[in-house]
């Protein structure tokens, strides 16, 4: 089983960094700020995979794949070898052999274009999360609105799969109580919250961490 799916079903709340660039001391400093996990990038046109290799050997959390674009079974197998833990992919054009792939954490990203009819499929599809990546691309990085919170409400309870919120508004660490409240697993923040620097990193995270472990006190 992916360890990230391990950790959402056990955990209140998981807390995973999405690195603005994989680099290794950027992924060291989400771990050293007390991230569960971490998303590095991958486009598939990508052949040198010396970065993500030195990444997943640096850290002991969980490292997944945001991926853009199309990948085949021969990219998926390296992923698995690679020691990639889950793949982050969207709904639209989601590929069969994605589906198909085992030994691997598979987190289904919703798109602003997702329907009432994309969640009540969702228990349909083999996947173990979702990502409710839904925000318009000119509402990101502005503050976070109770319409927003209404839809991630509404996809939480559409599905008994965990939800996890990324930050394309600009969440601060404060509202992590209200994006538990709404029914979410997991909150992945990224570098409109993080920064883009090691030092920022690890102190965004940390903050975030510290109201992750307050929930349930």
């Amino acid at each position: 089983m992916s360890k990230l799916l391990s950790l959402l079903r056990k955990q209140p709340l998981t807390l995973i960094v999405r690195l603005p660039e994989n680099s290794v001391e950027m992924a060291k400093a989400a771990e050293e700020g007390g991230a569960h996990a971490a998303v590095l990038s991958f486009d598939p046109d990508q052949k040198d995979k010396k970065d993500l290799i030195s990444i997943i050997r640096s850290l002991k959390i969980p490292v997944g794949i945001k991926l853009e674009g199309a990948i085949g079974d021969n990219g998926l197998n390296g992923f698995i070898k690679l020691g990639i833990d889950f793949i982050d992919f969207p709904l639209t054009g989601a590929q069969k052999e994605i589906f198909k792939s085992a030994g691997i954490g598979r987190i289904l990203a919703l798109g602003p274009d997702y329907s009432a009819f994309d969640l009540t499929r969702l228990s349909e599809k083999p996947v173990d999360g979702v990502d409710a990546a839904i925000i318009l691309k000119e509402e990101w990085e502005k503050a976070l609105t109770v319409g927003d919170l209404q839809q991630y409400i509404t996809i939480a309870m559409s599905t008994t799969l965990p939800v996890i919120v990324p930050t394309q508004k600009s969440i601060r660490a404060s509202e992590v109580p209200i994006i538990w409240d709404a029914g979410a697993k997991g909150i992945m923040i990224g570098g409109n919250v993080t920064g883009r620097t090691a030092t920022s990193i690890k102190a965004v995270t940390k903050e975030f961490r510290s109201m992750a472990e307050k929930i349930l006190k």
